[in-house]
């Protein structure tokens, strides 16, 4: 029950994600759109866009490392011998996770301290500046997960190849 939800928040975060990319595109048409024509185009289009785009590279991150649509090091394992290639892509697996690990804990970190100091974004609009940090915290940790996911599954970087 609990990794058919998971699965499902990857999914979903994917979905809003590439919904959240059709909103900039529709924003940007607005803005291009209203500049031309001689109107003044909404103040927050700019910044909510930038927001967007955050959001959704980070919130389809963890999906992208599930499919295998992260770079991949394919061409250096296919030089190598198959031992060592399982050895280099697992400890690579096994680096990628730790680093998301620090960058979900940094980025943790920093939208506390934003939050306790009550620090705001200030652009065309004014945001909570620890609202910057959550999608990194999100994105970060769940790439974590994906890449031990993979490690523990003893998968490799082609998502049909498992490790033997």
């Amino acid at each position: 029950m609990f990794i058919h939800t998971y699965d499902r928040v990857i999914a979903g975060l994917a979905t809003i994600a590439a919904l959240m990319v059709i909103s900039v595109f529709v924003f940007i048409i607005l803005d291009v759109s209203l500049r031309t024509t001689g109107f003044r185009p909404p103040e927050f289009v700019s910044a909510v866009s930038e927001y967007l785009i955050l959001y959704a590279t980070m919130f389809i991150a963890p999906w992208l490392v599930r499919e295998r649509g992260h770079v991949r090091i394919g061409s250096f394992l296919s030089f190598v011998p198959s031992q060592v290639s399982r050895l280099v892509e697992q400890a690579i697996l096994i680096l990628c996770c730790g680093v998301c690990v620090i960058a979900a804990y940094l980025a943790c970190q920093l939208g506390i301290d934003c939050w306790q100091r009550g620090l705001l974004d200030i652009r065309s609009i004014a945001v909570p500046r620890w609202l910057l940090f959550l999608p990194l915290v999100l994105g970060f940790g769940l790439c974590a997960v994906e890449f031990l996911r993979i490690v523990i599954l003893g998968q490799g970087f082609d998502k049909d190849e498992g490790l033997s």
